[in-house]
């Protein structure tokens, strides 16, 4: 067994609680025989913080400043999106092994999961034992081989809770249509959180679209053409990533500099895009929202199941590890069982590194447009609760009354002398 310091990095987009994950870590680690973790090292902003040897002594953090650190946004450590060279492999296991690390914690999404296996490569090849574990963390949700992935489960809240508040703002005085944009390159999951807003038929967000299931504008605007008819007003989600009949995205991508660590070109604007062809070719006045970045770390929406979670992974992590066990990511598994719960399994990093989770089909109505009861009780447990019900006025209309004839007036006035 393995010997020697930890080191944890945070890598990719921060969640609300990917900072759990990180003192689940650091709590477990502290817990161990010192005789087997010796320091415990955090390096900051990412890999960069390994490459550059910008580390700092976790272990001398006090219980305090931990408890508020699983409560903060953003990733305490500061993260990275770096484009990674195949050096850059071997000089993070140069790092490690100068500063005695056998224990290394990624928390982060596919790409830092990809990164996580190589460092385990990169080390095996030159004989020097390390311990690698891959912590999972990705609003997407698009981590294949978990039920869903920590920091999943505060955005999906964050975006029901928005899409419910802009329906009754949309509701009391419209623009009678309101797009709104989720993030969500290639997979659905966010947007399809949206349907957790709905309490009655009518309310927020009638039309759901994602990546998986293309939709072409027309059929959009004869969607939107339809529910409006009925209600006088829409509102519409959809993905940035969604796409066309022809596979393009419909609000295009953003530029040539706008691009992910793989190379990929990054869409947005759909929501936009859409509220443009709506007003201009149904002739409704239209707007598009999108909260972007304040659903990955809106830590006032946050789940306190995903908090719980995150936590429970890295904390298992580090057992894991002290087990021997290496070139794993941790995963959460559901029981079937009435009462919602998961506990926590692995699978190999070189099994889930890039490969990507989307949204079953068995989640999307067949026409492709709003989701299905199936996705409302996966997604309803990992939320935290429901979200906020706001009441509506008992509406009873005022009747004015009716004013007394002459002669009733004239007989009540006579009986009064």
């Amino acid at each position: 067994m393995s010997v020697g310091n930890l080191l944890v990095a945070q890598g990719g987009g921060p969640t609300a609680v990917i900072n759990c994950s990180l003192v689940g870590i650091i709590e477990e680690a502290k817990r161990a025989d010192s005789r087997r973790v010796g320091r415990i090292i955090g390096a900051l902003h990412g890999v960069n913080g390994i490459i550059e040897e910008d580390l700092i002594d976790l272990g001398k953090e006090l219980p305090s400043t931990l408890n508020q650190i699983y409560e903060k946004p953003g990733a305490a450590l500061g993260s990275c999106r770096r484009v990674m060279m195949e050096g850059d492999y071997d000089r993070i296991v140069e790092t490690l092994k100068k500063y005695d690390v056998r224990y290394f914690f990624y928390i982060g999404g596919n790409g830092s999961m990809h990164t996580a296996h190589k460092v385990g490569q990169a080390a095996e090849r030159i004989g020097y034992e390390l311990n690698v574990i891959g912590i999972p963390k990705t609003i997407d949700n698009d981590l294949a081989y978990t039920d869903h992935s920590p920091g999943y489960g505060s955005a999906a809240r964050y975006v029901a809770s928005v899409t419910r508040e802009i329906g009754l703002d949309v509701a009391a005085l419209p623009p009678p249509i309101s797009v709104i944009e989720t993030l969500g390159r290639n997979t659905g999951w966010l947007a399809a959180a949206a349907a957790l807003a709905k309490e009655v038929e009518g309310d927020a967000p009638n039309l759901i679209y994602i990546p998986e299931m293309p939709a072409s504008v027309e059929r959009i605007l004869s969607d939107t053409s339809n529910v409006f008819d009925k209600l006088g007003r829409v509102v519409i989600v959809v993905s940035e990533g969604l796409k066309d009949e022809n596979g393009n995205y419909l609000g295009g991508v953003r530029s040539e500099a706008a691009r992910d660590g793989f190379g990929r070109g990054l869409p947005g604007g759909a929501a936009s895009y859409l509220a443009e062809q709506i007003s201009g070719k149904l002739k409704i006045r239209a707007r598009s929202e999108k909260p972007g970045l304040a659903a990955r770390s809106g830590i006032e929406y946050v789940s306190t199941v995903d908090q719980k979670e995150a936590y429970l992974v890295g904390m298992s992590g580090v057992k894991m590890a002290l087990k021997g066990k290496n070139g794993l990511m941790m995963t959460l598994v559901r029981q079937n069982k009435k009462v919602y719960r998961c506990t926590v399994g692995s699978v190999p990093l070189e099994t889930v590194a890039i490969a990507e989770k989307v949204l079953p089909a068995e989640f999307m109505n067949e026409e492709g447009n709003y989701v299905t009861d199936a996705f409302i009780k996966y997604c309803l447990p990992i939320i935290g609760g429901p979200i906020r019900s706001f009441p509506v006025l008992r509406g009873r209309k005022l009747v004015r009354k009716q004013s007394r004839t002459k002669e009733s007036s004239q007989v009540q006035e006579s009986s009064l002398q």
